[in-house]
């Protein structure tokens, strides 16, 4: 009887071993490959009648750097594509900072990034990443993709009615809202920015919907473990969603990883917002 005490200790912690390779490999090679969309229902009376079913997508950090990421960004322009859009919104961090980018590099990134279709156009901001490369810029312009970085853009309907889209870098000077709000009248505005702590400085203006980024929910989601893999200026605002002064806040959970590759709970995933009037 004493012999079988040691055989089911040995049998009990090779099953937790196991456990926790399967973890392993299922959070390294197969949540972190598997991206999921996401479609939210935007109600608010703010919105113009002609802009019922609108839909925007919203994606962030691709934090290139292998042909891993490449693979991934073309199922996102498929998975973008398919759903037919109007908008695309990229809310920052192209390329990991210090990823050596070759042309080659960005001829493949640039071509994924022009295939992606949306009726009314592409835009973007910058991140913390994108700041200290200089290519980001030309990469995403060449794409056809619009610059939000501390400036706005009015989108039009067939019936003339507009909702007001206002980007901010992530040096910017929030102060600058006052004035775009006040000079562009538009009953519903979205505002995007990356990193999504920023909303504490920008929380008491008028603005609708707000997208950010930056925070990849942890990379890890689970309770009580997910802040310590929280990315700076990610710290206080991490969650996918906020309701805060009537403000729909989205966060991104990103499409690449940062300081690890390695994902639980927390797929990669694509925001579709669709407006409902």
């Amino acid at each position: 009887m004493g012999e079988k005490k040691p055989h089911i200790l040995r049998t009990f912690i090779f099953v937790i071993i196991l456990i926790l390779i399967l973890i392993f490999l299922y959070g390294r090679y197969v949540e972190t490959s598997t991206i999921i969309v996401n479609e939210y229902e935007i109600d608010n009376k703010n919105i113009p009648e002609s802009f019922n079913n609108f839909k925007i997508a919203h994606f962030s950090d691709i934090l290139y750097d292998s042909n891993d990421d490449l693979d991934k960004l073309k199922d996102v322009v498929k998975k973008i594509n398919d759903k037919k859009v109007d908008v695309v919104i990229f809310s920052g961090d192209l390329i990991k900072k210090d990823y050596n980018t070759s042309q080659k590099d960005i001829d493949k990134i640039g071509k994924e990034l022009s295939k992606i279709k949306a009726k009314y156009g592409k835009y973007y901001v910058t991140g913390d990443n994108d700041n200290k490369n200089e290519l980001y810029d030309s990469i995403m312009q060449t794409s056809d993709f619009t610059t939000l970085n501390n400036f706005f853009d009015n989108i039009y309907s067939e019936k003339n009615e507009n909702i007001l889209l206002i980007g901010l870098d992530t040096k910017a000077d929030t102060s600058i809202l006052t004035n775009i709000i006040n000079e562009n009248k538009s009953n519903y505005k979205v505002l995007v920015f990356h990193e999504s702590d920023s909303f504490k400085e920008i929380k008491n203006y008028d603005v609708n919907l707000v997208l950010s980024s930056n925070s990849l929910n942890g990379q890890v989601n689970i309770p009580g473990i997910k802040k310590l893999f929280l990315n700076k200026n990610s710290n206080e605002y991490y969650e996918p969603y906020y309701k805060i002064k009537s403000k729909d806040f989205f966060i991104s959970n990103g499409i690449g990883n940062d300081k690890f590759d390695f994902r639980l709970l927390n797929n990669p995933s694509i925001n579709i917002y669709v407006f409902k009037k």
